[in-house]
């Protein structure tokens, strides 16, 4: 119930989604007791309420300039768009080969098809006229009074030409460093033999001369990925490895000099099969092994996947220590700048951009006008009954279907808000003045894509599952009474 409209309704409104998980919390092996809580309301969500939002919403490029945006557009945006259309493509065929293929490269194509959304929602915004405008207006009008004050400008006023000669840079070696440095081939087992052969390179150095993804903050979860016993498709990955590998010869062109060495005579399907059918890196105690021995184990190794991750680690690693010393390090510096002459400019009429920090958002229930229709901001559990084909991806859970004659058909099922959010905010509370709680935030309208640009609030749409909603489920299809009567008497 909670992927009802998969990819068709994905960033869209209305929505018949349940898309929530119930934990409880123990201390001391018992059920936390604890004095501080939101309290659940009776009615939920209604029109025109004033709604908080409270959540780690995740990352918003507000603050970028004019040039980052331009090649957000031009560059990166469209490339990624490329990439992930040929990609899901690949997947699409992958799953008419059969059930276990279709099984295997479900989560792959959801995450290519969420991806794939969110990127042309970001897009079209910055190809809004309306939008871009607004940001070159205001940028020129930052700019200004930065340089009219003598000590501002002193501070920031170099900011702009930085960003502008770093991006000069980066324009020429963004495919390189994309295609080698950053590149995965798709492959789980590729990845487990890079963070192999990186883990030895880097863990025997002292832990602030590292990579920032070895540090000893990171290193649980690199363990958790690298030493994990989820099984791995030989079919599969060699699906992915050919179709990176083809996808890099052609971003670099068959003559460039990476490309020939790391190919030699072989195609991209033979290297594939090759490297996937010779490697033990599909089991775990053999990664094990080479993460406890680290250098030594490397140096001497013949497994065919840690030698491939050796002949792409140095040209890897020098592209990216040219792209940390001589543009992020320029980037970084010359964004704080922007953000704090913006500071000393607007104060604190403007909040900074989103990094995960937790945030309150305020907002309202609120409908939206899309084109010559306008679009109410509640649906009911009638709704989804009535989108309801019997067909993927609009077929109800049984259970569901079941249970219809015991439901209340004209409960509230999900709701759209003006409460600016943006991806990292899934599951934030959605609270009424009365700090009750009225929702659950999980996904935005395609209108909101654009909000990591700006915030416009005539369209922009946080969607969140009606508390209302959630009891009667939890009652009428789940039988869950005595989680029910729990948080209603709270």
């Amino acid at each position: 119930i909670a992927f009802f409209g998969g990819d068709p309704d994905n960033f869209n409104f209305p929505r018949f989604d349940l898309d929530v998980s119930f934990l409880r919390v123990y201390e001391n092996d018992k059920p936390l007791q604890t004095k501080d809580f939101f309290k659940w309301s009776e009615k939920g969500a209604q029109e025109n309420e004033l709604s908080f939002v409270i959540g780690n919403p995740g990352n918003t490029s507000r603050l970028l300039t004019v040039t980052e945006l331009e090649f957000v557009r031009d560059h990166g945006l469209v490339d990624s768009l490329l990439y992930m259309s040929e990609l899901r493509g690949l997947l699409t065929e992958f799953q008419n080969r059969g059930a276990e293929q279709k099984r295997i490269s479900n989560g792959r194509l959801f995450g290519i098809e969420n991806g794939l959304k969110a990127i042309k929602g970001r897009h079209a915004a910055l190809l809004e006229p309306a939008l871009f405008n607004k940001r070159i207006a205001e940028e020129k009008n930052l700019r200004a009074k930065v340089n009219a004050n003598a000590k501002l400008k002193k501070l920031y006023g170099s900011a702009w030409s930085d960003i502008d000669s770093a991006y000069v840079d980066y324009k020429n070696m963004y495919k390189e460093y994309g295609s080698i440095e950053q590149n995965n081939l798709g492959s789980r087992l590729f990845g487990v033999a890079k963070t192999l052969v990186r883990a030895a390179e880097e863990l025997p150095k002292q832990n602030e001369m590292r990579y920032k993804e070895f540090t000893d903050s990171q290193m649980p979860q690199v363990k958790q990925r690298l030493f994990s016993s989820a099984p791995i498709n030989d079919e599969f990955e060699i699906a992915m490895i050919t179709f990176n590998l083809t996808k890099m010869r052609e971003e670099l062109g068959a003559d460039h000099a990476f490309v020939k060495t790391l190919f030699g005579k072989k195609s991209p399907v033979e290297i594939a099969n090759e490297l996937v059918k010779s490697t033990k890196l599909k089991e775990v105690k053999t990664r094990e092994s080479y993460f406890a021995d680290g250098k030594a184990a490397i140096a001497k190794s013949k497994d065919a996947m840690i030698l491939f991750a050796l002949a792409f680690d140095p040209e890897a690693r020098k592209l990216r220590k040219y792209y940390e010393e001589n543009i992020e390090s320029k980037l970084k510096k010359a964004d704080e700048k922007v953000a704090q002459a913006q500071f000393a400019v607007y104060g604190s009429s403007t909040y900074p951009d989103a990094t995960f920090s937790m945030r309150i958002s305020y907002g309202a229930v609120k409908g939206y006008q899309q084109k010559d229709k306008w679009i109410k901001p509640l649906t009911t559990i009638e709704g989804a009954f009535e989108r309801h084909t019997g067909s993927e991806p609009f077929a109800l859970p049984e259970s569901w279907l079941n249970a219809k004659s015991k439901m209340n058909l004209q409960t509230p099922f999900n709701f759209a808000s003006t409460n600016d959010i943006i991806g990292g905010n899934s599951g934030s509370p959605v609270i009424n003045k009365n700090a009750e709680v009225i929702g659950l935030i999980f996904d935005g309208n395609i209108q909101s894509l654009g909000g990591d640009y700006g915030y416009d609030g005539k369209q922009n749409r946080a969607v969140s599952v009606h508390s209302a909603a959630l009891i009667e489920a939890l009652k009428s299809v789940y039988g869950a009474s005595r989680i029910v009567d729990e948080l209603k008497s709270k």
